[in-house]
Parts: structure tokens; sequence; C-alpha cells
């Protein structure tokens, strides 16, 4: 029952996570300022910082997790979710701000886009790494192997619930370009508002939770 819990959880997670193959990449291409540092960036572009933070912060979450642990003091895998969740919500809230603050010109900042990316980034380095070590632990051994292909079931199912939510702040183009970059704007401001509230209050729920799913998971961290 945790295991199913935690894996409807990742649906949540990974479709607002995986807004970057679809919102973020059109918010960043229409509504922003892609110049940075002097550089010109492509939309696409701004994908790869999730790759890069994983470089950079990977070695920081396991450092992390090693030294809470000695302490005592490592959250347990429904928390690490919670913790996940609401960080990929809170990257949308960045988007958001930036949204509120746009130049002359009607676009947001990059450098706001950088930041949803670092949330969503890190968020991942919590929730990613424990979720098909706890199927292993949290399955019954006799459908280890069913509840492994449900997962990943789960995962795809999240890409598609991805593109339905994507689609929620479709906006008209002439081509390839937005003819009110105002309207464009609002429109993603309302996606990214609801996206946020999804993620805050999926990982409020999680996180209220989490006490009884410990207790049911008898001893499995």
């Amino acid at each position: 029952l945790v295991l199913i819990i935690l894996t409807v959880s990742t649906v949540v997670f990974w479709a607002l996570f995986e807004q970057s193959a679809a919102s973020m990449t059109l918010f960043a291409d229409r509504v922003m300022d892609r110049n940075m540092l002097g550089i010109e960036f492509t939309a696409a572009q701004f994908g790869s910082l999730n790759a890069l933070f994983i470089f950079l912060f990977a070695p920081v979450f396991a450092l992390l997790w090693t030294s809470l642990q000695r302490r005592g003091l490592e959250p347990g895998t429904p928390v690490k979710f919670a913790l996940g969740i609401a960080q990929a919500g809170l990257g949308f809230g960045a988007l958001i701000i930036g949204a509120a603050q746009p130049d002359e010109a009607g676009l947001v900042a990059g450098y706001w886009m950088v930041l949803a990316y670092l949330l969503h980034t890190t968020g991942e380095l919590c929730l990613s790494p424990v979720g098909l070590s706890a199927v292993t632990k949290l399955a019954v051994p006799s459908v280890v192997g069913v509840m492994m292909g449900s997962w990943f079931l789960a995962t795809a199912y999240s890409e598609f619930v991805a593109a339905q939510l994507a689609k929620l702040a479709a906006i008209e183009t002439v081509d390839g370009a937005v003819t009110d970059v105002g309207l464009a704007l609002a429109s993603y401001t309302e996606l990214f508002s609801g996206l946020l509230y999804i993620g805050l209050a999926s990982a409020a729920l999680l996180l209220l939770i989490s006490p009884l799913l410990k207790k049911m998971m008898h001893g499995i961290h």
C-alpha cells in the first residue's frame, strides 16, 4: 500500500518536472529574454541545465544524506518524496515571480528559468534516486517485477499528464511567434500558478501522512 501511494505521488512529480519539455521550453521561447551574460541562448538550451545541476549537486546530496544518516537525522523515503514534489512546485513559483517583473519589452529575465531548473533538479535528487530502491524494498517478493513495471508505467503516464497540463496554456502563434506577449505571459502565469499549488498541496498531503507511511514500512527506511 505504501508503494502504491509513493508510485501515485511520482506521477505528480514527473508531470510537473516534464514541463521542461513542454510549457517551460515554450515559455522560454516566447516570453523570455534569453540573453544572459552577453550570450543569446536558445530555448532548448535551457533544458541542459538539469544535467548540469545533477553533475554539480548529486555529490552534495550524497554527502548530505550520509551525513544526516550518521546523526540519525536522515528523512525517510516518504519525506524525501514530499520534499521533491514541493521543490518541483516551487520551481514554477520562481517563474511566477519572474513573470510579475517583465522588462520594457514585456519579457521575463532568463535567470528565473535557471532558478526554476535548479529547484526542479534538487527535487529530482530528493525523489528519483530512492524511487527504484523503494520498489525493491517495499514490494511483495512474489510481485517485485510487476511492481517495477507499474513504477515505470506510472512514469510513462506522467508524461501524458504533463502534455495535457501544457495544453492549458496553448497560445496562438503566427509563424511561431506570439502576437500578444502580455496575453501569452498571463496564460503561462495562470498555468504555472496552478502547478505551484498542485505541487505544494501534494507535498503537504504526503508529508502529513508520512508518519503513518513510516509505521507501515516496518523499519524500511
